[in-house]
């Protein structure tokens, strides 16, 4: 066979709430790869933890991973059904399997099935940290080759890809395609991956098919968020596609990506390419049995100058998710920032953690473990609310309680603090690019929605009116502390709230709506929406149609 077409799945996690659901999207897409005329379709290392959603979610995680593993053999049967009844290769992602001597010992494994629905499987041979110091996930000891009609196929689980030695061993033995079924979480999570799948593609002259999951299980803190993207990569030489990617998806949407691999080309490339990587390997070894340290002596003082002054040491700040440990903290925080506003409590900020987790993030200092940042969002369905409306009633009166992971497609940016004495050295930047962009594009969501507080405005209030003040700074004629940082993190204003911020005199209780869009998903309507007195050129942009 010189010619294969084949699938790879950027699969969407969605919470269900039967097993059904789950069978039903998984025979969808299985029947879709089949009305492509697919021979190979690839699903996603653990897309199946959207079956913890059935279970009891508050109970340990190494505990609800061991009640999904008892969930294996009968995953096994409907994969082997669904590749027999559509007459396909089947790369079934992974699922945790136990140990049949001990049932508490599981590990990951993919299952590779054929057309007749038999089946080889490869286990996952390093573990990431979260697998094994949280969910007690134990390694497999073997590689598996399978032998297809077209072809010899190796499968590395997300992280074995970032060992090239896996990849090499089963290119050496005649492999042309390496699958690499992933579960990343965020952003240089997914790069690792997709980073190490290229380089195994060129150094091996090999075929890599990347699926990946997307979407999202709110309910599941472990399994909350995934960045995704699925490709089907080549190496980089003059009959392959230009870039060394066949196809891939846009991040972080459902869909399939299709590609056809040439495997005639490949074998030819592997003895007549413009360079022969995995030939030349072979001396690698050779190179490397001895090797030299040569040791640089410093110049001597006084023979290159003087030395300069050392720098004084900057502070070395960590942006992570917040841990009840941190509330007094932010609460502290909350005081500095908002000297006349009512602060956080404990409740509320347990409120937070309880319904979106992944939305309350802090900025410590790693010395000393002091928080001098904080974000924290909730995701709303805009349409459910009108611009005019105040802080509390965005956020249930600071509660969260009306996250809507469901229906929302709004990330609204319900506050964020960075201490005084560490404001302008990043800190804020930092906040916003795990905790709003990042976020918002991991989750798929349309736009971000805040209040920018208008703490400049009780300086100009007797000589121009609040609309005046918020042309003004967006012409650049003044800067507000908040709304202009805001602004030069790439939001808009599109409207303007009254007594957003009850009681707050720096305001005078003023905010201006402000709106961010992500272009992987807005389309060009959703630019031209608000209120036109703070219209800039850059609002009328047009990108190109998205998915929505």
């Amino acid at each position: 066979m010189d010619r294969l077409r084949v699938a790879t799945l950027q699969y969407f996690v969605r919470p269900i709430r039967t097993i059904s659901e789950f069978q039903e999207q998984v025979r969808g897409l299985v029947r879709t790869a089949a009305d492509y005329r697919c021979q190979l379709l690839v699903f996603p290392e653990y897309f199946t933890v959207q079956l913890l959603t059935l279970g009891e979610l508050g109970r340990p995680m190494e505990v609800q991973v061991r009640d999904l593993a008892r969930r294996a053999d009968d995953f096994v049967s409907m994969m082997g059904d669904l590749a027999r009844k559509n007459g396909l290769y089947i790369s079934a992602g992974t699922i945790p399997v136990p140990d049949p001597r001990d049932p508490q010992r599981i590990y990951n494994d993919s299952f590779f099935f054929s057309p007749s629905g038999e089946r080889g499987a490869q286990g996952k041979l390093h573990m990431t940290r979260f697998e094994k110091e949280e969910w007690k996930v134990s390694p497999r000891e073997r590689l598996q080759i399978f032998e297809t009609e077209f072809g010899r196929v190796v499968v590395a689980i997300c992280y074995d890809v970032e060992f090239p030695e896996i990849a090499r061993a089963a290119a050496r033995q005649g492999a042309l395609i390496l699958i690499v079924p992933s579960y990343t979480d965020d952003r240089q999570g997914f790069l690792r991956v997709r980073y190490c799948a290229h380089a195994r593609a060129i150094e091996n002259q090999m075929y890599v098919i990347h699926s990946a999951t997307v979407g999202s299980l709110p309910m599941v803190p472990a399994v909350s968020l995934n960045y995704g993207q699925a490709a089907i990569l080549t190496p980089s030489d003059f009959p392959f596609a230009r870039d060394g990617i066949l196809a891939e998806g846009l991040p972080n949407q459902e869909t399939m990506v299709i590609g056809e691999l040439n495997l005639r080309t490949l074998r030819s490339n592997r003895f007549r390419g413009t360079v022969l990587p995995l030939r030349d390997s072979r001396r690698s070894s050779e190179v490397v049995a001895t090797t030299d340290i040569v040791p640089l002596p410093r110049a001597a003082r006084g023979e290159a100058g003087e030395r300069p002054s050392p720098r004084p040491a900057r502070r070395r700040i960590a942006v992570r998710p917040t841990v009840p440990e941190d509330f007094p903290g932010i609460i502290e925080l909350a005081k500095l920032v908002y000297p006349d506003v009512k602060p956080w409590s404990e409740e509320q900020l347990r409120s937070h953690m309880r319904v979106f987790p992944q939305g309350q993030i802090v900025a410590v200092e790693r010395d000393s473990g002091l928080i001098v940042g904080f974000c924290s969002g909730l995701i709303i369905d805009w349409d459910r609310y009108e611009t005019h409306q105040n802080w509390s009633s965005f956020t249930a009166n600071g509660m969260y309680t009306n996250h809507d992971p469901v229906q929302g497609k709004t990330l609204f940016a319900a506050d964020i603090m960075v201490r005084p004495g560490m404001q302008g050295r990043g800190v804020g930047k930092r906040l916003y690019e795990r905790g709003r962009f990042g976020l918002a594009r991991q989750l798929g969501l349309k736009r971000i929605l805040a209040g920018a507080r208008l703490r400049g405005y009780h300086r100009f209030a007797d000589e121009r009116s609040v609309e005046d003040y918020v042309r003004d700074i967006i012409r650049g004629r003044l800067r507000d502390p908040t709304l202009s940082f805001q602004l030069d993190q790439g939001f808009r204003v599109v409207a303007l709230a009254r007594d957003y911020f009850q009681g707050d005199p720096e305001s005078q209780g003023w905010a201006a709506v402000i709106e961010w869009l992500n272009d992987e998903v807005a389309g060009p309507g959703d630019y031209d929406q608000g209120d036109p007195r703070f219209r800039t050129p850059a609002d009328a942009r047009q990108p190109a149609p998205a998915s929505r």
